[in-house]
């Protein structure tokens, strides 16, 4: 979202940038931050409307786990994790935070076609109600090699479990380093499990971009591959398990591998790693995709979906 609302104001777009949570340590002009008091209602899409707490606005644009609801303004909800709206149990909440927004004229975004699909099974809503638009990711090619394999669970931490003995070997052959990006609960158990690679939170991984020699996108699809379009733009190559969010955002620029064929993920990463000419073709398939996410894109997008939104709004 930072990288989203610098490029925004880059387009003469006026912003009022606000939190209803924890703030990116980055974003230090935010202009608004509210109570926790008002967060239990907004996880529920209740409560004061969030307007009613700002200066005048035309379109309100909100992502993360929250969605306070507005009383005049359009209201666009961005849908990046579709995790909670897999669990029966767990994601009913956000189930029914996200059902009561578009039954009060809120528009969903999801960050793929994939995604959208997904959402609109789940949320059982009309095409009008969900947009596609994905997130701006702005990452400074890299200027030199890694010496780390860098690897990315998310939702899939029993294959890197099965997967560490090979690629620590592999690591080791090529005398990189392992540091596994992950959840704090997953990290807790990679720790344990494999005493010999890094752990460190998935908030560090545009840091810790700079150091990877390559990138290994263990995923379950459930969330937009950011980690790994942010590869590309560091000319870093990139291998990725396949599932239907990764085909439709990083085939023919990244190694895709059925995500149960252990034996193949590692011959790819082997390849990935060992072969030069591949390398360079990975590397330059990347920066081209990359392109497509460059912040300047993403907000021409957001622009249009703002302007549609305050539109249509105006003729109700």
């Amino acid at each position: 979202m930072l990288d989203l609302a610098l490029a925004l104001e880059a387009r003469n777009i006026q912003l009022v940038k606000f939190a209803t949570a924890k703030v990116d340590a980055r974003m230090n002009d935010v202009q608004r931050t509210f109570p926790a008091a008002l967060r239990p209602l907004w996880r529920r899409g209740r409560g004061l409307a969030v307007d009613r707490l700002l200066p005048p606005v035309d379109v309100v644009h909100v992502a993360g786990r929250l969605v306070p609801p507005t009383s005049r303004t359009p209201l666009l909800v961005s849908v990046d994790d579709l995790r909670p709206l897999r669990d029966d149990s767990e994601g009913r909440w956000r189930i029914q935070q996200l059902r009561r927004a578009v039954d009060r004229g809120a528009r969903i975004i999801a960050t793929s076609y994939a995604a959208r699909r997904e959402v609109q099974s789940v949320l059982e809503i009309e095409n009008a109600d969900i947009a596609v638009a994905p997130p701006a990711i702005s990452v400074e090619s890299s200027k030199t090699t890694g010496s780390v394999l860098l690897v990315s669970v998310t939702g899939t931490t029993n294959q890197f479990l099965q997967l560490e003995p090979a690629l620590t070997a592999l690591a080791a052959e090529h005398q990189l380093g392992i540091t596994v990006l992950a959840s704090r609960e997953a990290g807790s158990l990679i720790k344990v499990a494999c005493p010999n690679v890094t752990v460190r939170s998935r908030g560090r991984a545009r840091q810790l971009l700079p150091e990877a020699f390559s990138v290994v996108h263990l995923s379950d699809g459930a969330r937009f591959p950011s980690l790994a379009v942010a590869a590309f733009a560091a000319n870093v190559p990139v291998v990725a398990t396949t599932t239907d969010v990764n085909r439709e955002l990083l085939e023919g620029a990244a190694d895709l591998v059925e995500s149960d064929n252990l034996d193949a993920i590692v011959h790819s990463v082997r390849r990935n790693v060992g072969d030069a000419s591949h390398r360079q073709l990975l590397q330059s398939a990347g920066a081209l995709r990359a392109q497509d996410f460059q912040p300047s894109v993403a907000a021409e997008r957001y622009e249009r979906l703002y302007r549609d939104a305050v539109a249509e709004s105006r003729t109700r």
